[in-house]
């Protein structure tokens, strides 16, 4: 016996909105590059190796050393999901999600219900919650890292334009020399008045 397809459920509240005003941007096509631009614009099959392998290089040195060698930490950033414990990890979340999609799909079919994408988009989400919770934390960390190297450029501008208004004052003041500068009045310098000395005035 054949059933009847389900019919996709549409919730009335959502609507689709175009925008009466169209951008365009023109872009160039890639039969209009040249070989040197496409090499400059996209990587080659041996630089993909390459990155490749240095990449596994850091994944091996980070799971014998500890993600350290002689005091210097190597930088991991986007390949946790490479490791072997994130591979694991990676590959329970992807079939924990692809079985709440399945069931929740099934379960619907044997209701013989329309089919509700929302029901199914929780059922996702649920099973996923921890690695997008996981996701957020790691992009906070990042926003904090670039924060405060900017924050650290920055701060290293500044101090170079201190350093460089120092030396233009110190360039343009005029330099007194220890002569002019420590002596003493000479008698020639000097104006004496003559016929005048200090006496003391009788009591």
């Amino acid at each position: 016996m054949n059933r009847p397809k389900p019919i996709l459920a549409t919730s009335p509240e959502r609507r689709v909105t175009i925008n009466p005003t169209v951008q365009i941007v023109e872009t160039l096509n890639l039969e209009g590059y040249t070989p040197s631009e496409i090499a400059a614009a996209w990587y080659d099959e041996e630089a993909m190796d390459k990155i490749t392998q240095r990449c596994f290089k850091v994944l091996q040195r980070m799971e014998e050393c500890g993600g350290t060698k002689n005091g210097q930490r190597y930088c991991t950033r986007g390949l946790e999901g490479h490791t072997t414990l994130g591979s694991i990890s990676k590959k329970k979340t992807r079939t924990a999600a692809y079985a709440a999609v399945l069931n929740e799909q099934e379960m619907q079919w044997n209701e013989n219900r329309d089919i509700d994408v929302q029901a199914i988009s929780d059922a996702y989400i649920k099973t996923t919650a921890s690695s997008q919770l996981w996701a957020q934390v790691i992009g906070n960390r990042d926003h904090q890292a670039i924060q405060a190297y900017l924050y650290q450029e920055e701060e290293e501008e500044e101090n170079e334009g201190i350093d460089a208004r120092a030396t233009t004052a110190a360039l343009t003041c005029p330099i007194l020399s220890s002569e002019s500068s420590h002596s003493q009045p000479t008698e020639d310098k000097v104006p004496r008045i003559a016929g005048r000395r200090p006496c003391a005035r009788a009591a």
